[in-house]
């Protein structure tokens, strides 16, 4: 078991290393004002942790993500299950869903600042408006593949209805639930970064649309970098861990051992 998370870990840092060393050719054929190297955007970097700007900026930044996101999954989780169960439902809210999701993130996103002005709202509101349909597609589908099965056998061990919620249905969800976690919350930092950089007064798109309009690639590479840090923290110290331990009952599969 350790050697095989040692050579998880191993495969990772390869990756990341293998990414720092081709940036490092890149740049040695490009002025340092198009492409400067990893070392000085992560001095960069550095200085922004140093002096707490990063930090200030990413809290309103991460705020008024965790709040439309909570928001849009809620109301997905809700509206994709009755989807799953219903089919006056599924036919109700099918066309609406699939409309929701061919109108542009950044429609949404001047449509929201126009409507709610400069505040957290309109950015609370486009990423509510985008990603909602994402995960509702999700939840619909993981409902809809459900093992009838398993529960019509739980039903007929006369198994109480949270015994068949939690022990049958929810495990089965699980997965798909987490495909829509990681997604959606993956597409709400894009939206709200966009929102940012079209209007709002603090964050981190803020911070890149201003070191644009600086002409520092360093700086929107810096806070670019400072910005996917954060979103690889969350991903493999939170997901990652809960989504292996809801989902360890899984076998694996090694497709490899089978030829």
């Amino acid at each position: 078991m350790r050697t095989s998370t040692s050579k998880h870990h191993l495969v990772r840092l390869s990756m990341f290393a293998t990414i720092i060393l081709v940036w490092q050719i890149i740049s040695f054929f490009f002025p340092p004002a198009f492409i400067p190297g990893p070392f000085i955007v992560l001095g960069e970097v550095y200085k922004l942790f140093a002096d707490g700007s990063f930090f200030f900026h990413m809290y309103h930044t991460l705020v008024r993500v965790i709040v439309g996101f909570i928001w849009a999954f809620l109301v997905s989780l809700g509206l994709g299950i009755m989807m799953g169960v219903n089919r006056l439902a599924e036919r109700y809210f099918e066309e609406a869903i699939l409309v929701g999701l061919t109108i542009p993130g950044l429609a949404w996103s001047i449509i929201a600042l126009l409507w709610f002005g400069i505040s957290d709202l309109a950015a609370w509101f486009a990423i509510f408006i985008i990603i909602a349909p994402i995960i509702t597609i999700n939840v619909w589908q993981g409902t809809k593949a459900l093992d009838k099965d398993l529960i019509e056998m739980g039903q007929a061990f006369q198994a109480s209805k949270p015994q068949i919620i939690f022990s049958i249905i929810l495990p089965q969800l699980v997965p798909y639930l987490f495909a829509a976690l990681r997604f959606g919350f993956a597409l709400s930092w894009k939206v709200v970064v966009l929102s940012e950089m079209l209007g709002l007064s603090n964050g981190v798109g803020f911070m890149i649309n201003y070191a644009f309009e600086l002409f520092s690639m360093k700086l929107v590479l810096a806070w670019t970098v400072g910005f996917a840090l954060v979103m690889l923290v969350l991903e493999m110290g939170i997901f990652k861990f809960f989504e292996k331990r809801l989902t360890s009952w899984r076998p694996e599969i090694n497709l490899a051992a089978t030829t």
